[in-house]
């Protein structure tokens, strides 16, 4: 990954991190050429989807899908990105919904993507 980045400081992917010398208010993260860019998780589990977001679960302790992503928002955030609703398939393996799960990823994309780039 470092690879990727150290070549995107170009401009591809950013103009550094964004701050300047002479310009102090110019916040760290803030120096990413791909502003106007979107872009969308789609993300398989063994989880059921009733392990995320409840505190009293053990594992996940309440956290979100977006939480355990958070690096990787970050990472797209830096380059000038903003995000569409992450998609998610759960408990793949135990209690695969192949047919629903297609079906709702086709409903996904038709509201976050097809119907917004008309």
């Amino acid at each position: 990954m470092d690879e990727v980045y150290s070549a995107g400081m170009d401009g591809t992917l950013c103009q550094g991190d964004g701050r300047t010398r002479s310009d102090a208010s110019k916040q760290y993260g803030t120096g990413g050429s791909l502003t106007g860019k979107r872009y969308m998780l789609s993300l398989t589990f063994n989880a059921p989807k009733d392990a995320f977001g409840d505190p009293g679960q053990y594992l996940l302790q309440g956290r979100s899908v977006d939480d355990l992503f958070f690096p990787m928002h970050m990472n797209f955030r830096f380059f000038g990105m903003e995000p569409l609703d992450t998609f998610v398939c759960y408990d793949v393996m135990k209690n695969p919904q192949i047919e629903n799960d297609l079906a709702r990823f086709e409903a996904h994309l038709d509201q976050h993507l097809r119907e917004t780039s008309a």
